[in-house]
């Protein structure tokens, strides 16, 4: 059988003990925005997961865990696209990680995946029974009770982070007077309070750190109650009509047919960022996306071309370009193929060639 729902009628606990407690096997897929992930599940237990964000592939998950190399992963995702073989089989028999790694690694990755489903407000989900084939997936075990517990404890911990942080353009600074020496600090802290001294926001942080917004801002939100950091958020945008939205979707599809897809996704974009709960623009979204990767790819940005700066690093702050364009920026190393960096980059494809043909229109880099 097959289940249909929203996760603003059915909560995520209440789905998970139906499947356990039925001994149910299939795929659960959740879909908000752009956001998809999948559980999968055999006789009630959960044997693999997958997700489309790039935070939650293995190869980003192992770099930040700090088991893998930006240079490591590259090597891996070069010879999958070679051999069409997965990651982690590529990752233990190339002698990168460990067997036990890589099962470490995907267990931690799906807990994440459902960890974080507990803090979708909606969203929509659907069981497929059956819905894979096992050959297909790197097998692990996990118990739904096991979940249970830590997700609801998650939920309750990411209302208070958000009383801190209102959102994930937040900049902390560090407080006056505060000196972290002698603390004990994480690792993951010490690397934050680094990025907190480069006027790094938390946006920033997740893509710099390959993690995800709930990691990176559990670890902030430990400075933030130990008093080395505050906070400053950007100021809320006035709320707009539904009358507002209706125009935009219109003129996007208006947009689209006439192969205008970047000035399609604006309007999109714009009906999303004002409408969180609008489900009507997600298929839009994804076909212009689509459409306009294919014409960058074709019009300025070949896969195999290699992007090199012309400036120094330091001179790429005139530019005024934001967190995601900068973070591109970094990446340019004389050496990767925008192939590469799209590969290697915790960002989706499209927001990846924005930011290069921006800097190639800026004239800070040339392709080799």
């Amino acid at each position: 059988m097959s289940l249909t729902g929203s996760l603003a009628t059915m909560e995520l606990s209440e789905l998970l003990q139906w499947i356990s407690l039925g001994r149910k096997t299939g795929c659960l897929a959740f879909i908000r925005g752009k956001v998809k992930n999948g559980i999968y599940f055999q006789d009630g237990r959960i044997i693999s997961s997958r997700s489309n964000e790039p935070t939650r592939q293995l190869g980003h998950f192992l770099l930040f865990q700090g088991k893998l190399s930006e240079a490591d992963l590259k090597r891996a995702l070069d010879e999958q696209r070679r051999t069409k073989k997965l990651l982690g089989r590529i990752l233990v028999e190339g002698g990168r990680v460990s067997q036990a790694e890589v099962e470490n690694a995907l267990i931690h990755r799906t807990e994440e995946v459902i960890y974080d489903l507990f803090l979708w407000d909606e969203g929509q989900f659907h069981f497929t029974r059956d819905g894979y084939r096992i050959e297909d997936l790197i097998l692990i075990n996990l118990d739904i009770n096991a979940i249970l517990f830590e997700g609801v404890r998650r939920k309750d911990e990411w209302g208070r982070i958000r009383q801190a942080f209102p959102d994930n353009h937040a900049v902390p600074v560090l407080r006056p007077g505060a000196d972290p020496r002698g603390m004990d600090l994480t690792p993951m802290q010490k690397k934050l309070l680094f990025l907190i001294t480069r006027g790094k926001s938390l946006a920033e942080m997740v893509l710099e750190l390959h993690g995800s917004e709930f990691q990176v801002s559990f670890e902030l939100f430990q400075l933030h109650e130990l008093r080395l950091i505050e906070v400053r958020a950007a100021p809320p945008q006035p709320p707009k009509t539904e009358s507002a939205t209706a125009r935009l979707f219109s003129r996007g599809l208006e947009l689209v047919r006439l192969c205008k897809y970047r000035e399609a996704l604006e309007a999109f974009r714009e009906i999303q960022r004002l409408d969180p709960s609008s489900t009507r623009v997600d298929e839009q979204i994804e076909a212009a996306e689509r459409a306009l990767c294919k014409e960058i790819y074709q019009r300025s940005l070949p896969a195999f071309k290699v992007p090199r700066l012309l400036v120094p690093e330091s001179g790429l702050a005139r530019h005024n370009l934001n967190h995601e364009e900068g973070f591109v920026a970094s990446r340019i190393n004389g050496a990767w193929d925008v192939r590469t960096i799209v590969m290697l980059s915790p960002l989706r494809e499209i927001d990846i060639l924005n930011g290069l043909e921006k800097l190639l229109r800026l004239g800070v880099i040339d392709l080799l």
